[in-house]
């Protein structure tokens, strides 16, 4: 319960400071929460290229947000000022949305608030709802180390894979955080299942492993694919005997009566619904480029797409500061050092397949899309295998040397994490609020959030120390001796 306050709190101030329409894809997001609530499934066919785009009816009000932000969107020096208010109609209106055909269990939670009418308040409503359902899943990762591990240092994979990008994105009506939140959680108590729990599975662990397979299943499109991967990496992370293991436990055999329905409707859904059906929205190649010029020039995106994953916001116009990035950064490659430094041979080579998967799967799927879509792809889409990275490396660092990772390293890594994400918020309010290169005190702007810039300000500030003083504290916890070890206590005899 305090892993999941902390973790809403910090994206609750998120879901605040972000104007309306200031976030990747928002308004089309908000339009099919509030038309499938409102019993609209899809939407008929509009008449475009690969039937990606749908005609819906929601209430004006929604469908006039897409026009909300067009002044700001893409323009980092101009605030949000300049956006005009949204109507107050509640009229019935016809539009079209380009995500229509995606998975529906995210938006029929998201929309619920829209049941209750129209309303400027709705849509933080809509935000707030996202917000405790990503919220969720990470304090489900937490609980996973904190109550089933040995590996107290996982959790410091768990505050370096929950990005500024991973807040930012749970805070707002989009799916892609749900599937970051969800493979997150996934990676998290797999990795606790799959290495110390395997001889007699929890129970409660392995729930927490359903949730987040169910909810990542059905999260995007793609989403199918990436727990394929995960749970690919996680069984070859296990090895042979803890796989047999598993196989044989009544809860895993239980399990399947979740995650094989689930796992079906995904499929029919994306083969139904034509769910990979998208916009071709990207930059025409032309038709003198050669395959080789064209392969090179996606590759050259890989370092945008890493600062990405890190923190760019907005409709990725808005990047963090040059200290945020140096630290995140600096955070990955200390646990892969030490992780390559002190892991077994398996451990090493699923360290090495996710970062070959990080990498070049970005480059592999545009270069297969180009020439339909043009160049589409963002680190958020590849974000589900890379939170696996930093939580993979926390629970290797101590399999070859334990004691490696000193609570000092802890303390230090938490504090300066605390400190870049809060340096990528005051950024990011401060770009809608006087612009990305305005003046440093944005707290007296014209463009105010809920409840004030200063506010919001301080309060991520409290709210991030508490979440870092908070895992620092459960680091610091031993487990109790029934945890760690998969034998039976003694019985003592009176």
């Amino acid at each position: 319960m305090v892993a999941l306050v902390l973790a809403f709190g910090n994206m609750a101030v998120w879901s605040l400071a972000t104007p309306f329409g200031a976030s990747p894809d928002e308004p089309a997001h908000i339009e099919r929460a509030v038309a499938l609530d409102h019993g609209t499934l899809i939407g008929r066919t509009y008449k475009n290229v690969g039937n990606a785009i749908t005609r819906i009816t929601v209430p004006k009000l929604y469908a006039a947000e897409s026009d909300y932000g067009s002044c700001f969107t893409f323009k980092s020096l101009q605030p949000a000022t300049c956006a005009k208010p949204l109507t107050n109609s509640t009229k019935e209106d016809r539009t079209i949305t380009y995500v229509g055909r995606y998975p529906p269990l995210y938006y029929a939670i998201v929309g619920l608030p829209s049941v209750f009418g129209p309303s400027h308040t709705t849509i933080y409503f809509m935000r707030l709802v996202s917000a405790l359902l990503n919220a969720l899943f990470l304090a489900l990762a937490v609980t996973a180390v904190a109550t089933w591990s040995r590996r107290r240092y996982l959790l410091i994979g768990v505050v370096v894979a929950a990005t500024p990008m991973t807040f930012f994105l749970g805070s707002v009506v989009n799916p892609s955080g749900f599937e970051i939140s969800t493979a997150l959680c996934l990676w998290c108590a797999g990795l606790v299942l799959a290495l110390e729990r395997a001889d007699r599975p929890p129970p409660g662990l392995v729930a927490v492993v359903v949730a987040a397979t169910v909810g990542l299943l059905l999260a995007r499109g793609l989403s199918p694919l990436w727990v394929a991967v995960i749970v690919a990496l996680l069984a070859l992370l296990a090895g042979w005997r803890r796989l047999r293991s598993l196989a044989r436990d009544r809860s895993i055999r239980r399990s399947q009566l979740v995650l094989v329905p689930a796992s079906a409707f995904a499929v029919v859904w994306i083969v139904w619904a034509h769910a990979l059906d998208l916009l071709p929205v990207g930059a025409k190649i032309p038709k003198s480029e050669s395959d080789m010029h064209l392969a090179l020039s996606i590759f050259g995106n890989t370092y945008g797409w890493l600062q990405q994953m890190v923190g760019v916001f907005g409709w990725l116009d808005t990047p963090s500061p040059s200290l945020t990035y140096l630290i995140w950064f600096a955070a990955v490659g200390l646990l892969l050092f030490m992780a390559l430094g002190s892991a077994r041979f398996r451990g090493g080579l699923v360290i090495v397949v996710i970062l070959v998967v990080v990498v070049f799967a970005p480059v592999l799927i545009s270069y297969l899309q180009a020439d339909r879509l043009g160049v589409i792809w963002q680190a958020r889409y590849i974000m589900p295998i890379a939170v696996g990275l930093p939580l993979t490396c926390a629970a290797l660092i101590e399999e070859g040397a334990p004691g490696r990772f000193s609570p000092r390293l802890a303390t230090t890594v938490c504090a300066v994490l605390a400190t870049a994400q809060l340096a990528a918020f005051a950024q990011a309010l401060r770009r809608y609020t006087v612009g990305a290169t305005g003046s440093l005190n944005y707290f007296h702007s014209r463009f105010q959030p809920p409840f004030g810039a200063l506010t919001l300000t301080v309060a991520a500030g409290v709210l991030l120390v508490l979440l870092m003083a908070f895992v620092r504290t459960l680091i610091g916890i031993p487990p109790g001796p029934e945890w760690p070890d998969s034998t039976p206590a003694p019985i003592r005899v009176a």
